[in-house]
Formats: structure tokens, sequence, C-alpha cells
């Protein structure tokens, strides 16, 4: 008997499978290119944002000498752990050299002892966002570059909205490390420079607060 129909359907069989293999190569790219057509690709102001957010979330010891309608004082804000309620809970702990002591822990805690009555009658949130608390921004950061929108890159500055406060941050050419902050919020203007230190323990000794 001859094998030669057999040798056909088996070559027809290879030859369905190849071009059906070639349309599902084929309307998978066109798939792909479908998903970047749809997905606009990210804005110098976004990546500038997402970079400036690393930068704040890698670092939870921000330096900063803050001038604020005239007055000039140097701060320390530091992310950490603190003791809330008699629970630990995450939050920030700002202080100034003037005195002046923010402990902010959501949900609830929000104190502020100390300090010159003109730092004292600024919002606690302005204070934070003058002194780089890395927390506060990263998140409006990378909440608008997740949005693609709300950010605008003029050379080195980034600015964008937090609540109703204008905040621009200057950005390092080279490593876009967040170097400095202006504010703008209502009756209030003030500019600070910013460096990243890293947590020692005798630093968190030094800066932690406790609030039963």
């Amino acid at each position: 008997m001859s094998r030669e129909p057999d040798e056909r359907r088996f070559a027809s069989g290879w030859v369905t499978l190849g071009v059906a293999g070639a349309v599902v190569a084929a309307v998978l790219g066109a798939g792909v290119l479908v998903q970047r057509a749809a997905l606009p690709s990210p804005s110098a102001a976004t990546l500038a944002g997402l970079h400036a957010g690393v930068w704040l979330e890698r670092y939870r010891l921000v330096d900063s000498t803050i001038t604020l309608d005239g007055s000039v004082v140097r701060g320390r804000c530091l992310q950490d752990w603190f003791v809330s309620g008699g629970q630990r809970r995450r939050g920030a702990v700002l202080r100034l050299d003037d005195g002046y002591v923010l402990l902010a822990v959501p949900p609830h805690t929000l104190t502020a002892t100390g300090g010159a009555p003109a730092i004292r009658s600024v919002s606690p949130l302005v204070l934070m966002e003058l002194a780089g608390c890395p927390r506060v921004l990263a998140r409006r950061l990378q909440t608008l570059a997740q949005q693609h929108r709300g950010l605008t890159l003029r050379g080195d500055t980034l600015t964008f909205r937090l609540k109703a406060t204008r905040v621009t941050l200057t950005l390092d050419p080279q490593t876009h490390a967040p170097t400095g902050v202006e504010l703008v919020a209502r009756g209030t203007h003030g500019v600070s420079q910013i460096r990243f230190t890293p947590v020692t323990t005798r630093l968190r000794e030094l800066l932690s607060v406790s609030h039963g």
C-alpha cells in the first residue's frame, strides 16, 4: 500500500499549523502595537516626578534650612515608628532649632509644641512640606505621576499642587534628587534647602518622641 496520501495529510497538517502560528503571532504583535499606541509615553515631567519620589522614599531623614516670611530656621524631619496611644505607628517628627517640635502620626495624632510665634502660626502641613518630610511629598508626586497630570517641569524645577499649596522642587540636574523646596500658600511664602541624611541609631534616639 502506498503511504503517499498519509504523507500528504501529514505535510498538510504542518502547513495548517504553520499558518495558524503565523496568524497568532500576527494577532499578538498587533495587540502589542495597539497597547503601545493606547498607552501614552511618560512625559519628562512625569519621569522627573517619579525620580524625585524614589529619592524621597529612599531616605527617612531630611535636613533643611528654611526661610519663611523673613525668618531662618534649621530643621530635621524623620519618618519612623512612634508610640501613639500605646501602639507603634508610622509617622513623622519635625524638629526645628528654635525649639519647635511637630509630631504627625496618622490617623489622629498631630501635635506641635515650642517654637517662635511666627513658626507656630504656620500650618503644620506647610512646615512639613518646606522641611522636605519625605512621605508627605513622595505620596503626592507618585499619585500625580501615575495619573500623568499635575506636574510641570521647567529646567531643573518641578511644580505641583498639594491641596491649596503650590510646591516647587529644585532638582539636581544629574541625579534628579530634590535639593530645594519653594512653597506658596495663602498668606505664606517660604523656601528651603534640603539634604538627605542616612539614619543612625543615635539620630533616631535624638529625634524620636513618644505620644502616650
